[in-house]
C-alpha cells in the first residue's frame, strides 16, 4: 500500500536528517594542503600560527605537507579543495603542474612572485586558480601615509627593476588623483649605487618597494647613508628596514597576515569581488623611527593615530 503524500514527505525528511547526523563533521570542512619548507623558521612559525587560528574554524581541515617531499600526484589523489603554499621555491612547481585546485601563495612579495608568475599582477586568464597574498602594502595606503607624515612631501622617488616595474602604474594612478608626483627610476643591481644618489637629490621622499635586487643586506646601509646626506627620508617596507633608518612604513605582522588568509579561506566569496590575482594585506600597523624624524625636523602623529587615520580613510572609500 502506498503512503499518502504527507507521510511520504515526513519519511524523506527523516531520512535526510538521519543521513546528515551520521556524517562526520570534517566532511563539511574545506580540505587544505598547507605546503611549507621545514628548513625555514619563519615558515614554521607562520604554519603554527595558521594552525592555531584555524582551530577556531570548523570549516577548515588542514594537512601539513613539507615542500621537500611534496608530490604533485599526492595533491591530486587526496583531492584537496585548496592549497596554501608558504614556500616561494615551490611556487614554480605548482605553476607548471596545472592542478585544477585553488592555490593561495602566501609569504611572498610581488617582485618575488613575478619570477615564477610573470603575468602578475594580472593573471586572471592564464592563472585563474592562483591567488598571491603578497607582503607588499597597497599603493594607496603607502602614499596616504606619506601625506600624513607631511603634505609638503609631494615629489616621491621610486626605484624599481624589471621585477618590480609593474608596481609603478598603480602608484602613478593614485598620485595623479592626489596631486602627487612619482619620479620613477628604473635600474638594476649593478647601477643601484648611482641611482640612489640621483633619486635622493631629486626627490622629497623615497618610497621603497620590496625588491631584493635593490634593497638587501649588502646595499641597505649605503642607501640609508646616501639618503641621510641629502636629508631625504625613506618609507620602508619592513620593521627591520624602519629600525635601520627609514622614517616610517606600513607593515603587517604574522598574526595579521594569518588572520586575513584564514578569513579569505573561510569566506571565499569575499575574494570573488577582487578580480586581481594579487591580494594585499588587509590588517596592518604603522611603525615610525622618531629619531630619524627628529633629525629631519619632521613632526607627525603617533603610530596608533596614523594607523587610525589610514584605517578610517580606507573604510570611507
Amino acid at each position: 500500500m502506498l503512503f499518502n503524500s504527507s507521510h511520504t514527505l515526513r519519511f524523506y525528511r527523516l531520512l535526510v536528517i538521519t543521513a546528515l547526523l551520521v556524517l562526520p563533521i570534517h566532511s563539511w570542512a574545506l580540505n587544505i594542503a598547507l605546503v611549507y619548507n621545514e628548513d625555514s623558521g619563519y615558515q614554521q612559525s607562520f604554519m603554527a600560527e595558521f594552525v592555531t587560528q584555524a582551530s577556531s574554524h570548523n570549516k577548515l581541515n588542514i594537512t601539513k605537507m613539507p615542500a621537500a617531499s611534496l608530490s604533485i600526484s599526492a595533491l591530486k589523489n587526496k583531492r584537496f579543495d585548496t592549497i596554501v603554499n608558504l614556500d616561494n621555491a615551490t611556487g614554480e612547481k605548482l605553476m607548471v603542474s596545472n592542478l585544477a585546485t585553488n592555490t593561495f601563495h602566501a609569504l611572498t612579495t610581488l617582485a618575488r612572485a613575478r619570477s615564477f608568475a610573470p603575468c602578475l599582477p594580472k593573471c586572471s586568464k592564464s592563472l585563474p586558480r592562483h591567488r598571491f597574498f603578497v607582503l607588499d602594502q597597497p599603493p594607496a595606503r603607502q602614499l596616504r601615509l606619506i601625506q600624513l607624515i607631511s603634505p609638503s612631501l609631494t615629489n616621491i622617488g621610486v626605484i624599481v627593476t624589471n621585477k618590480s616595474v609593474t608596481q609603478l602604474k598603480p602608484l602613478i594612478r593614485f598620485a595623479k588623483q592626489h596631486k602627487l608626483t612619482i619620479s620613477e627610476h628604473i635600474t638594476n643591481s649593478d647601477n643601484m649605487r648611482y641611482q640612489i644618489d640621483d633619486v635622493s637629490k631629486s626627490s622629497d621622499i623615497i618610497l621603497a618597494v620590496a625588491d631584493t635586487d635593490i634593497y638587501n643586506a649588502s646595499s641597505l646601509s649605503q642607501i640609508l647613508l646616501t639618503s641621510y646626506r641629502y636629508r631625504t627620508p625613506i618609507i620602508g617596507f619592513s620593521k627591520g628596514f624602519i629600525k635601520a633608518g627609514a622614517i616610517a612604513g606600513v607593515v603587517s605582522n604574522m598574526q595579521q597576515l594569518t588572520k586575513h588568509l584564514i578569513e579569505s579561506l573561510a569566506s571565499p566569496e569575499v575574494l570573488k569581488k577582487n578580480l586581481s590575482n594579487v591580494v594585499h594585506p588587509k590588517y596592518f600597523n604603522v611603525i615610525t623611527n622618531r629619531n630619524v624624524a627628529k633629525s629631519l625636523n619632521l613632526h607627525f602623529a603617533t603610530d596608533d593615530e596614523l594607523k587610525k587615520q589610514l584605517t578610517s580613510y580606507e573604510a570611507a572609500r
